[in-house]
């Protein structure tokens, strides 16, 4: 899925020896360098309707593929993704590649995510949960439906505030849709939530 690694791209650093380097102290003797490859699209769907949590139907899916731009396809994903990878080439620096594009930026890791630093090293900018062996980089959508009424709305890590909201809940949504709790989702009104996870493992 195009965008969603590289939007802040513009503000990386390009092989700035000035960064910092990795603040959890990343042993001395690791051999770099390490590539993570994209493996694959990890997904799950959470459904809400007459008051509960229910399998989701195979009409809401087809509904959610053909009429919503926030949908996220898993099998197009992976098509797009299929070569890229990010290859750490030392304890600071690491290799981005997203189809055609590759870039060299300073990157760390902290309380078990993984951020790429703006020039100044001021700036970071959440690209995914994990470490030096798998990464994974998590957004979602949802689909709010009640009556002839329609909302939603897709997000994905971005910075160290968005941790708390990923993977999207019921609870951590609620700015996001129109219901207060569970029991309010009745008679032609749900609620969809999709969860991905672009999964890159160690080469």
């Amino acid at each position: 899925m195009k965008n969603l690694f590289f939007k802040f791209i513009t503000l990386l650093c390009i092989v700035n020896l000035s960064c910092n380097s990795n603040d959890d102290n990343t042993p001395s003797d690791i051999e770099y360098p390490i590539t993570l490859n994209f493996s694959m699209v990890e997904e799950n769907f959470t459904f809400y309707e007459n008051g509960a949590e229910t399998q989701v139907t195979e009409a809401v899916l087809s509904e959610y593929y053909t009429n919503y731009n926030n949908a996220h396809n898993k099998v197009d994903i992976e098509e797009a993704n299929k070569g890229d990878y990010f290859k750490f080439l030392n304890d600071s620096q690491v290799e981005l590649v997203e189809g055609d594009y590759k870039t060299t930026a300073n990157y760390v890791f902290k309380d078990g995510y993984f951020y790429i630093l703006s020039a100044d090293s001021e700036a970071m900018f959440l690209y995914g949960k994990g470490d030096m062996s798998r990464l994974e980089y998590l957004y979602s959508s949802i689909i709010s439906k009640a009556g002839n009424a329609t909302s939603s709305s897709s997000d994905a890590y971005e910075d160290e505030q968005d941790i708390p909201y990923f993977p999207t809940t019921f609870n951590n949504s609620i700015d996001f849709h129109d219901y207060e709790k569970i029991e309010d989702i009745q008679g032609n009104a749900y609620l969809l939530i999709h969860n991905l996870s672009n999964i890159f493992v160690k080469k």
